[in-house]
Formats: structure tokens, sequence, C-alpha cells
């Protein structure tokens, strides 16, 4: 899916009864501010995600991808997204994957979600957010808490 057609199947999924809210797109300043706060130098998928929106907040399942002002960073973990109200998926800045991004980790518990945004936004957020399938564990780990 390309990062464009994201705002579309939303508006899709609200017809279809899905309660979310996506904020208006970033602004080129805001996300070169928060590269400065942060100290980070954001991927080119990055950039675009948050041209299409900065926030988003799904009701039901509980599911957010933080604002630009709200990103954080602790421990190289940069913290994005907010699933089922406690597990945390954050981008691990320490060092650049193959594919030339920083992978999608839960830094709680090390797991790897995937390589790329364009993965994550195209194929994972929608397990959770169309089938609950949690996206933070493996599939051999604890049950999700919903």
């Amino acid at each position: 899916m390309h990062h464009s057609q994201l705002r579309r199947r939303f508006e899709d999924l609200g017809l279809e009864g899905l309660d979310f809210r996506l904020k208006e797109p970033a602004t080129r300043e805001a996300i070169s501010a928060a590269e400065t706060r942060l100290g980070v130098v954001f991927s080119e998928q990055m950039q675009m995600l948050y041209s299409v929106f900065d926030g988003l907040e799904v009701c039901d399942p509980p599911f957010s991808i933080c604002s630009i002002q709200n990103l954080s960073i602790e421990n190289s973990s940069l913290t994005f997204c907010i699933c089922d109200h406690i597990h945390r998926l954050a981008f691990d800045t320490s060092r650049v994957n193959d594919a030339g991004q920083w992978f999608i980790v839960n830094p709680d518990t090390g797991f790897r979600v995937t390589y790329t945004l364009a993965s994550f936004w195209s194929v994972h957020m929608w397990k959770w957010i169309e089938r609950r399938t949690p996206i933070w564990r493996g599939i051999h780990d604890e049950p999700a808490s919903t």
C-alpha cells in the first residue's frame, strides 16, 4: 500500500464503523523541529507518513500513532506507536538495517515487528486494526491483553 492510500483506507473503514481520528499532516518545519529535538534524521518513509497525517487514534481496537510533537526517544528506541493501550512500538535508532531504515521493535521485549515503515503501514498495523492480531509479539509469546 502506498502511503497516499492510507487516508482513503481509513475513510473506507470508517464507513464500516471504525472509530478513528487522523490528524492533519505535519508541516516540513514541524518534522525538522522534531528531528532536531530528538537528535535523529527521519527516513524518507517516516517523513512521508507524517506528511499524510500527524498522528492517529483508533478507538477499538486501541491503536495510536504519536503526533510528531509527542515522539519520544529513550535508549535509542524512538517510540511512535501504542497498541492495546500498553504495548509500545519503536524505531531502533541504534543502527540502520539492510533496507536502509530502522527496525520497528517492541522496545520492552526486543521483538522485531518489521524491517520497514512501509511494511508496517501496509501490513502490520492492519493486522491489529482489522483482525486484532497482536503485532507486538511473536505467535508463541504471551496472550494479548484484550
